[in-house]
C-alpha cells in the first residue's frame, strides 16, 4: 500500500503552530524560525486544498478544517512516539530531563520524582542546577528554581511557596507548559510546595 500524506515536517509544523496558535512559538519548540514554520504550514494548505488558519493582525485561530484535524495529528505524532519508546527506550522522548536548585530540592521528598507513580512515566533524570542557559541550549527540559530572572523568551509558570518563603520559578522554553509532562511536574510541585487554600 502507498501513502500519499503530507510531508512529516509540515505536519510537525501544523500541530505545534495550531497547539500554540502562534508561529513564533511553534518555531522555538521546534528549533527553526517561524517564517519555516508558516511556509511549512502553507505547503501543508496547498497540498490538502484546505486553509487551516486563519491569519488575523492579532495572531492565529484555526478553521473549523483545523479544528478538526489538530486532534487526529496530535494523537499521530503520540502514537509515533510510543512507538519508537517500544523499540528503542533510551530515547525517552516522553521524559523530561530537570533542573532544579539545592533549595528546591530540599523542600521536595528525598525520593523525588520517583515517590509519584505519575512523575516516574514523566521525568527521566534530575541536574543539580540554577543554570538558565541549560534551558536555552535544551541541555535541560525545564528549570525549578527559587525567584529570579528575567527570562526573556522562555516560558515561566510561578508557584507560590510556604511560610512566606521566595517563591519557586518553573521555566521552560515555550510552547511546554502546557504539555502533559509540565502539566504533571507543575501539578506534583504544586502540590508539596505551594500553600494550601
Amino acid at each position: 500500500m502507498t501513502y500519499r500524506l503530507p510531508s512529516l515536517n509540515s505536519l510537525r509544523a501544523f500541530e505545534a503552530g495550531a497547539r500554540n496558535l502562534s508561529f513564533k512559538t511553534a518555531a522555538s519548540e521546534l528549533g527553526v524560525t517561524a517564517g519555516a514554520v508558516s511556509q511549512q504550514v502553507k505547503k501543508l494548505e496547498a497540498s490538502l486544498g484546505v486553509a487551516l488558519f486563519r491569519r488575523l493582525p492579532q495572531g492565529l485561530l484555526l478553521t473549523p478544517e483545523g479544528e478538526a484535524y489538530l486532534p487526529a495529528i496530535s494523537k499521530v505524532f503520540d502514537d509515533l512516539t510510543s512507538a519508537t519508546e517500544a523499540i528503542a527506550p533510551r530515547i525517552n522522548s516522553k521524559k523530561f530531563r530537570v533542573g532544579m536548585s539545592r533549595e528546591v530540592r530540599a523542600v521536595l521528598p528525598a525520593n523525588w520524582p520517583n515517590h509519584s507513580d505519575t512523575l516516574v512515566h514523566h521525568v527521566r533524570d534530575l541536574v543539580e542546577t540554577t543554570d538558565i542557559a541549560l534551558v536555552r541550549n535544551n541541555e535541560i527540559d525545564c528549570l525549578i528554581r527559587p525567584d529570579g530572572g528575567p527570562y526573556a523568551e522562555l516560558s515561566l509558570v510561578i508557584i507560590p511557596s510556604l511560610d512566606g518563603a521566595k517563591e519557586m520559578h518553573f521555566v521552560c522554553r515555550p510552547g511546554l507548559t502546557n504539555c502533559r509532562q509540565c502539566k504533571a511536574i507543575l501539578q506534583d510541585l504544586t502540590r508539596h510546595v505551594a500553600p494550601v487554600q
